[in-house]
C-alpha cells in the first residue's frame, strides 16, 4: 500500500513538541509549578529571616557604636575638666607681672641693704680705729700734749 499523501500543515507524528498535551503532562506541569512555588516561598522566608537578622545585627552594631561614642565622650570630658582645673591653678599673666614687680622691689631693697651694710662696716672700722687711738693715748698718759685736747674731739 502506498503511503498516504502528506498534508503540508498537519502535525507530524514524530515531533513531540507538536503533539497535544496529555492529562499526565498537565499533572506533571502542575506538580513542577507547585514545587517551584514552594521553593519561591522558602526563598522568600530565608530572605526575610536574613533581612530581619541583618536589621538586628545592624541595630546591635549601632548600639555598640553609640555606647563607644558615649564612653569616648565621657573620657574626653573628664580629661578636659582635668586640664581646665590644671590651667586654672596656673598663674595668670597679671599674677606673673605682679610677681616680677615684687621681685624687682626685693632686689632693689637687697642692693640698698648691701650698700648700707658696707657703709656701716666702714663706720664701724672708723670707730674701732678711733677707739684704738683713744686707748693708746689713755695708756700713754698724755705724752703728746695734744692728746688731752683730742679726747674731747670726736
Amino acid at each position: 500500500m502506498p503511503d498516504p499523501p502528506e498534508v503540508p500543515n498537519a502535525p507530524s507524528q514524530r515531533d513531540p513538541d507538536l503533539q497535544p498535551a496529555t492529562q499526565s503532562d498537565v499533572r506533571s506541569l502542575r506538580r513542577w509549578l507547585l514545587v517551584t512555588a514552594v521553593w519561591a516561598v522558602a526563598a522568600t522566608a530565608v530572605a526575610l529571616i536574613a533581612l530581619l537578622t541583618q536589621d538586628d545585627t545592624a541595630e546591635k552594631e549601632s548600639r555598640s557604636v553609640s555606647e563607644r561614642v558615649t564612653r569616648l565622650e565621657r573620657s574626653l570630658n573628664s580629661r578636659l575638666e582635668t586640664i581646665e582645673e590644671d590651667t586654672s591653678s596656673v598663674a595668670q599673666r597679671e599674677d606673673v607681672t605682679k610677681l616680677a614687680q615684687r621681685l624687682s622691689r626685693v632686689e632693689d631693697a637687697s642692693a640698698k641693704a648691701q650698700r648700707d651694710a658696707r657703709d656701716l662696716q666702714s663706720s664701724v672700722d672708723d670707730l674701732e680705729t678711733r677707739v684704738d687711738e683713744l686707748e693708746a693715748s689713755a695708756d700713754g698718759g698724755g705724752d703728746t700734749g695734744a692728746g688731752g685736747d683730742r679726747q674731747g674731739e670726736p
